[in-house]
Protein backbone atom coordinates (compact mmCIF):
# COMPACT_ATOMS: atom_id res chain seq x y z
CA UNK A 1 0.00 0.00 0.00
CA UNK A 2 1.20 3.77 -0.78
CA UNK A 3 2.75 6.06 2.14
CA UNK A 4 1.83 9.51 1.63
CA UNK A 5 3.94 12.63 2.26
CA UNK A 6 2.20 15.81 3.30
CA UNK A 7 3.32 18.98 2.11
CA UNK A 8 5.39 20.19 4.97
CA UNK A 9 7.56 23.55 5.81
CA UNK A 10 11.11 23.94 7.33
CA UNK A 11 10.56 23.46 11.42
CA UNK A 12 12.86 23.49 14.49
CA UNK A 13 15.58 21.16 15.26
CA UNK A 14 14.20 17.44 16.73
CA UNK A 15 16.46 18.81 19.86
CA UNK A 16 14.75 22.33 20.32
CA UNK A 17 12.13 21.26 23.05
CA UNK A 18 12.86 22.13 26.28
CA UNK A 19 15.71 19.49 28.67
CA UNK A 20 13.68 18.09 32.09
CA UNK A 21 16.23 18.48 35.01
CA UNK A 22 16.86 15.18 36.06
CA UNK A 23 20.25 14.46 37.86
CA UNK A 24 21.04 10.87 36.42
CA UNK A 25 22.21 10.62 32.68
CA UNK A 26 19.69 7.81 31.95
CA UNK A 27 16.46 9.61 33.73
CA UNK A 28 17.85 12.50 32.00
CA UNK A 29 17.86 11.07 28.15
CA UNK A 30 14.10 9.11 28.76
CA UNK A 31 12.87 12.58 29.62
CA UNK A 32 14.00 14.11 26.54
CA UNK A 33 13.24 10.71 24.59
CA UNK A 34 9.49 10.88 25.52
CA UNK A 35 8.69 14.35 23.47
CA UNK A 36 10.48 13.53 20.16
CA UNK A 37 8.54 9.92 20.31
CA UNK A 38 5.71 12.15 20.66
CA UNK A 39 6.33 14.09 17.41
CA UNK A 40 7.32 10.70 15.76
CA UNK A 41 4.45 9.61 16.29
CA UNK A 42 2.15 12.57 14.79
CA UNK A 43 4.57 12.84 11.89
CA UNK A 44 4.21 8.79 11.49
CA UNK A 45 0.40 9.36 11.76
CA UNK A 46 0.23 11.88 8.93
CA UNK A 47 1.93 9.72 6.39
CA UNK A 48 0.60 6.49 7.04
CA UNK A 49 -3.09 5.20 4.99
CA UNK A 50 -5.10 2.34 5.76
CA UNK A 51 -4.62 -0.68 6.27
CA UNK A 52 -1.53 0.54 8.14
CA UNK A 53 -1.65 2.37 11.67
CA UNK A 54 0.41 3.05 14.00
CA UNK A 55 0.76 2.29 17.97
CA UNK A 56 2.99 3.87 20.87
CA UNK A 57 3.82 1.68 23.72
CA UNK A 58 2.18 -1.46 22.26
CA UNK A 59 3.22 -5.03 23.18
CA UNK A 60 4.93 -7.54 21.31
CA UNK A 61 5.58 -11.39 21.62
CA UNK A 62 8.97 -12.76 22.20
CA UNK A 63 7.90 -16.14 22.47
CA UNK A 64 4.85 -18.36 22.33
CA UNK A 65 5.25 -21.47 24.82
CA UNK A 66 2.39 -24.37 25.74
CA UNK A 67 1.94 -25.15 29.50
CA UNK A 68 2.29 -28.69 31.26
CA UNK A 69 -1.15 -29.22 29.44
CA UNK A 70 0.00 -28.11 25.83
CA UNK A 71 -2.07 -25.25 25.72
CA UNK A 72 -0.80 -22.03 25.16
CA UNK A 73 0.17 -19.76 27.32
CA UNK A 74 -0.51 -16.48 25.71
CA UNK A 75 -2.94 -15.17 23.10
CA UNK A 76 -1.16 -14.11 20.04
CA UNK A 77 -3.67 -11.89 19.07
CA UNK A 78 -3.55 -9.65 22.58
CA UNK A 79 0.44 -9.57 23.50
CA UNK A 80 0.56 -8.10 27.07
CA UNK A 81 3.80 -6.43 28.61
CA UNK A 82 5.36 -8.72 31.43
CA UNK A 83 3.65 -11.77 29.67
CA UNK A 84 6.43 -12.79 27.22
CA UNK A 85 5.71 -9.66 25.31
CA UNK A 86 8.38 -6.45 25.17
CA UNK A 87 6.97 -3.11 24.94
CA UNK A 88 7.88 -1.05 21.54
CA UNK A 89 8.19 2.42 21.53
CA UNK A 90 5.71 2.78 18.18
CA UNK A 91 4.77 0.07 15.83
CA UNK A 92 3.31 0.08 12.38
CA UNK A 93 0.88 -2.35 12.35
CA UNK A 94 -1.38 -3.76 8.73
CA UNK A 95 -4.69 -4.79 9.15
CA UNK A 96 -5.07 -8.10 7.23
CA UNK A 97 -8.30 -8.53 7.59
CA UNK A 98 -10.76 -8.61 11.19
CA UNK A 99 -9.56 -9.57 14.07
CA UNK A 100 -6.15 -9.92 12.02
CA UNK A 101 -3.44 -7.02 12.90
CA UNK A 102 0.18 -8.00 12.24
CA UNK A 103 3.15 -5.84 13.16
CA UNK A 104 5.58 -4.54 10.23
CA UNK A 105 8.18 -2.10 11.76
CA UNK A 106 9.22 -1.28 14.94
CA UNK A 107 11.18 1.73 16.06
CA UNK A 108 12.56 1.99 19.00
CA UNK A 109 14.10 5.98 19.77
CA UNK A 110 16.78 7.04 21.82
CA UNK A 111 18.27 10.62 21.88
CA UNK A 112 22.24 8.86 22.32
CA UNK A 113 23.41 5.58 21.38
CA UNK A 114 25.33 3.10 23.77
CA UNK A 115 27.48 0.05 23.28
CA UNK A 116 24.58 -1.65 25.74
CA UNK A 117 22.34 0.24 23.37
CA UNK A 118 22.90 -1.56 20.59
CA UNK A 119 23.46 -5.37 22.04
CA UNK A 120 19.86 -4.82 23.84
CA UNK A 121 17.74 -3.71 21.16
CA UNK A 122 19.63 -5.92 19.03
CA UNK A 123 18.65 -9.05 21.52
CA UNK A 124 14.79 -7.81 21.52
CA UNK A 125 15.08 -7.66 18.03
CA UNK A 126 16.32 -11.41 17.30
CA UNK A 127 13.56 -12.18 19.90
CA UNK A 128 10.40 -10.59 18.21
CA UNK A 129 11.24 -12.07 14.95
CA UNK A 130 11.53 -15.40 16.36
CA UNK A 131 8.00 -14.75 16.57
CA UNK A 132 6.81 -12.70 13.65
CA UNK A 133 9.47 -13.57 10.72
CA UNK A 134 8.40 -10.24 8.93
CA UNK A 135 8.94 -7.76 11.72
CA UNK A 136 11.51 -5.17 10.61
CA UNK A 137 12.99 -3.57 13.85
CA UNK A 138 15.13 -0.40 14.07
CA UNK A 139 16.58 2.08 16.13
CA UNK A 140 15.84 6.19 15.23
CA UNK A 141 18.63 8.43 17.30
CA UNK A 142 17.16 11.96 17.89
CA UNK A 143 20.99 13.73 18.57
CA UNK A 144 23.56 11.73 16.66
CA UNK A 145 24.73 13.21 14.24
CA UNK A 146 25.32 10.05 12.20
CA UNK A 147 25.27 5.98 13.38
CA UNK A 148 28.63 4.90 15.71
CA UNK A 149 30.50 2.42 15.14
CA UNK A 150 29.75 0.51 17.70
CA UNK A 151 26.30 0.08 15.95
CA UNK A 152 27.96 -2.06 13.46
CA UNK A 153 30.10 -3.67 15.63
CA UNK A 154 27.36 -5.12 17.96
CA UNK A 155 24.04 -4.89 16.20
CA UNK A 156 23.51 -8.66 14.97
CA UNK A 157 19.41 -8.46 14.72
CA UNK A 158 18.27 -4.90 14.03
CA UNK A 159 17.34 -3.68 10.27
CA UNK A 160 18.39 -0.17 10.50
CA UNK A 161 19.62 2.29 12.11
CA UNK A 162 18.74 6.53 11.76
CA UNK A 163 20.93 9.34 13.55
CA UNK A 164 19.06 12.44 12.75
CA UNK A 165 20.61 15.08 14.96
CA UNK A 166 20.22 18.73 14.02
CA UNK A 167 17.79 17.48 11.56
CA UNK A 168 14.63 19.93 11.07
CA UNK A 169 11.05 18.75 11.14
CA UNK A 170 10.32 18.68 7.48
CA UNK A 171 13.29 16.54 6.98
CA UNK A 172 13.02 14.11 9.51
CA UNK A 173 9.77 13.83 8.04
CA UNK A 174 10.66 13.19 4.59
CA UNK A 175 13.32 10.98 5.65
CA UNK A 176 10.19 8.85 7.92
CA UNK A 177 8.30 9.00 4.88
CA UNK A 178 10.76 7.14 3.16
CA UNK A 179 11.95 4.64 5.60
CA UNK A 180 8.45 3.43 6.82
CA UNK A 181 7.92 3.16 2.89
CA UNK A 182 10.75 0.92 2.50
CA UNK A 183 10.67 -1.07 5.93
CA UNK A 184 6.95 -2.13 4.73
CA UNK A 185 8.10 -3.22 1.37
CA UNK A 186 10.59 -4.94 2.94
CA UNK A 187 8.41 -6.51 5.68
CA UNK A 188 5.62 -7.74 3.20
CA UNK A 189 8.34 -9.22 0.75
CA UNK A 190 9.44 -11.59 4.18
CA UNK A 191 5.98 -12.19 4.72
CA UNK A 192 4.99 -13.71 1.12
CA UNK A 193 8.67 -15.90 1.36
CA UNK A 194 8.35 -16.98 4.88
CA UNK A 195 4.10 -17.89 4.32
CA UNK A 196 3.23 -17.42 0.41
CA UNK A 197 5.38 -18.67 -2.76
CA UNK A 198 7.75 -16.21 -3.38
CA UNK A 199 11.42 -17.22 -4.12
CA UNK A 200 14.04 -14.84 -4.76
CA UNK A 201 17.59 -14.99 -6.27
CA UNK A 202 19.68 -12.06 -4.31
CA UNK A 203 19.65 -11.42 -0.53
CA UNK A 204 21.95 -8.68 0.51
CA UNK A 205 22.17 -6.29 3.45
CA UNK A 206 23.73 -2.53 2.68
CA UNK A 207 24.60 0.13 4.46
CA UNK A 208 22.94 3.36 3.09
CA UNK A 209 24.60 6.69 2.77
CA UNK A 210 23.10 9.86 3.50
Amino acid sequence: MPVAIADHAQGEPWHAYPEPAYTTRERHSMAKESPFVDSALELAQSILLPPLSLQRSASLLYQIAVDNELSLTVDPKSPRRGTSAFQTDLCVFETKRAGIVIPRVVLEFKTRITTHDVLTYSTKARKHKQVYPYLRYGLVMSEEPHIAGRVFNHNEALDFAVAVGGYSIAAFKELLAHLLNEEIAASRELEAIFFGSAKRRLFRSAVVAS
